[in-house]
């Protein structure tokens, strides 16, 4: 049997933990961002998930030159 290589995936969407790792901040700021409406976000129940894309869009929007 021939077997291919995988590829990782780019993940779309992160987790409250690895959103925090990704922006190095608290939990506290992101909620923040979160009720800004400054990030995008997914819910469902208590879960929630952040648009990795907004998270990028939100850094060059804050980026000083």
């Amino acid at each position: 049997m021939k077997r291919g290589k995988i590829e990782p995936i780019q993940k779309l969407w992160l987790s409250k933990d690895e959103a925090m790792a990704y922006l190095g901040c608290s939990g506290d700021y992101l909620d923040k961002l979160r009720g800004s409406a400054q990030i995008s976000f997914a819910k469902d129940g208590k879960m929630i998930w952040y648009n990795l894309e907004s998270i990028n869009r939100f850094l060059n929007r804050m980026k000083v030159i």
